[in-house]
């Protein structure tokens, strides 16, 4: 790493630590080469001995522009309410129900500090690093009827999707079978035509935004099968940014801007370290028959990818 900025080393040194963490440390006169205090930015030269004279408390993660809440903290955000069921914001990186492991209590572990003492029930699931709209019922008679919804098809969810690639239609329906992959256990395939094991699947599509290499796109799922979404988008020849088991790529700046140089010593970070999936919208019937719409605005983190996106894609079609 000869020659590499100061500021880079120690960002490369603690990866998990903010930036902006680190260059305060600088200014309060906190790090050190060669027993010198460091001052401005300077490059490193081999064998150059760097300190940082601070406690190990100055050294804990945090959390980076656009990164949502974790488990420890005191839940999900909730969207809506009624008598009868809520709406959460799911934050991407958190299970709805506990994994095998028990290590991740998911969603579900959270339910008695969101409403101690209540009886919530979780009614439908949304993948690990999918986040946004997720409907609890309130009690075994509102967990049937939301459950009766979902089998029926009368609720109404969507999502919205960065996906690779110019979608050349403004709006199409996917209808392709979906059934596991029996080379990759617990990943799925699609099929144009009924096998064993393959439900049907479908699921609308519409171009909200059309940038050069990538477009944003409204998923209306009318079905509910297991990464439907995601295998969908992929037998289009469009995966989702970002997810890798259905050949998505990462979302790289050098990829969108063409004078970008990334610094000696340094490996390219990817713009999002997640896929770009959000569940924004779901409407339903309540139990006493309110019809309800409840809508989850874009993380951080995703609208930070956009912008991106937006700023350095030329824009060739907008809906609103």
């Amino acid at each position: 790493m000869a020659g590499i900025l100061l500021q880079d080393f120690l960002a490369v040194s603690y990866p998990s630590v903010d930036r902006a963490a680190l260059r305060q440390l600088q200014g309060r006169g906190l790090v050190y080469v060669n027993g010198m205090r460091a001052e401005g930015p300077r490059r490193l030269s081999p064998f150059d001995y760097v300190e940082l004279r601070v406690g190990q408390d100055e050294l804990l993660p945090h959390r980076r522009r656009g990164e949502e809440s974790s488990e420890g903290d005191a839940g999900p955000k909730v969207l809506w309410e009624s008598a009868h069921a809520l709406v959460v914001d799911k934050p991407a990186g958190i299970t709805v129900v506990p994994d095998r492991s028990g290590e991740n209590a998911g969603i579900h572990g959270l339910l008695p500090q969101l409403r101690p003492g209540e009886d919530l029930r979780v009614v439908h699931r949304l993948d690990r690093d999918t986040s946004g709209c997720l409907l609890l019922a309130k009690g075994v008679e509102a967990a049937r009827h939301y459950d009766r919804q979902f089998r029926e098809r009368l609720v109404e969810k969507r999502y919205v999707a960065l996906v690779h690639g110019a979608v050349a239609r403004p709006e199409f329906t996917v209808d392709a079978f979906v059934g596991p992959d029996p080379r990759r256990p617990g990943k799925m395939l699609t099929s144009p035509r009924a096998r064993e094991d393959f439900r049907d699947a479908r699921t609308d599509v519409l171009v909200e935004e059309a940038f050069s290499r990538h477009t944003l796109v409204c998923l209306s799922p009318k079905t509910g099968r297991s990464h439907q979404l995601r295998v969908h988008m992929q037998s289009q020849g469009h995966s989702i940014v970002g997810d890798a088991d259905y050949g998505g790529e990462p979302l790289l700046l050098s990829q969108l801007k063409r004078t970008y140089k990334i610094r000696a010593g340094l490996s390219e970070r990817a713009l999002l370290e997640r896929m770009f999936l959000h569940a924004r919208d779901v409407a339903f019937c309540d139990v006493d028959g309110v019809h309800a719409e409840v809508h989850a605005p874009l993380p951080g983190d995703l609208q930070h990818a956009l912008d991106k996106v937006a700023s350095f894609g030329a824009m060739r079609t907008r809906r609103q």
